[in-house]
């Protein structure tokens, strides 16, 4: 009976973070109120409040479950730094275009979030994560050079923030209908494709529009 009771419990908080989903990316964090996640849960107030004390803490339980779900979801690192850096890309552009709790995470942590003191930690959730997108992309663009994918001199945090920028704008072309892996696809390994050839991406070239 026991083992029923935590299986029951682990069912109800599970449809209490769906329905969080749903409810904060409507309505963001500060027009959300218990209520209206437990209608969106299909479950009472008092079995909300019996596993969290306010909404804020129903709002990092829903992060932390997609945070927890990618590291166990998360591509293996492969043989060639560049093949590793397009399948993460790839791999992330499915999760934000497949309908489920990344997709609607990630919509509300970038759009649905305010910045005020109330959110402070979910923010804190936000920024820990893209400073560690930026620390797994210049550690895999360091071992891009390790193996001599990429040129010796090239200059990473600069090429860092172009795959970054680039695949954040990605994210555009996932709105509405088919999405076009294939073409996200084929950016990805031309932006990898001049990293590995175009001068300007290496330390001390010149950057003037003579040399272009």
């Amino acid at each position: 009976m026991a083992r029923k009771t935590k299986e029951e419990s682990q069912k109800t908080r599970e449809a209490i973070l769906d329905g969080a989903e749903r409810v904060f990316l409507l309505q963001g964090v500060a027009n959300a109120t218990m209520a209206q996640i437990a209608d969106a849960a299909g479950v009472s107030r008092g079995a909300v409040y019996g596993h969290y004390d306010n909404k804020m803490e129903v709002c990092r339980a829903m992060v932390d479950r997609v945070f927890e779900l990618d590291a166990l979801r998360f591509p293996a690192e492969q043989a060639s730094a560049g093949e590793t850096l397009v399948a993460v890309g790839m791999y992330y552009l499915r999760q934000f275009h497949e309908p489920g709790p990344a997709q609607r995470v990630t919509e509300f942590l970038y759009h649905k979030c305010e910045r005020n003191e109330e959110n402070r930690g979910i923010l804190r959730r936000r920024e820990l994560m893209d400073r560690a997108t930026m620390h797994y992309v210049r550690r895999q663009l360091r071992r891009a050079i390790a193996l001599g994918e990429l040129p010796q001199d090239i200059e990473v945090g600069i090429a860092a923030e172009f795959l970054v920028r680039l695949f954040e704008g990605m994210y555009g072309m996932m709105d509405g209908g088919k999405a076009p892996f294939a073409a996200c696809e084929r950016i990805l390994r031309g932006a990898w494709l001049s990293l590995a050839t175009v001068p300007a991406w290496r330390g001390g070239a010149s950057h003037s529009s003579a040399s272009i």
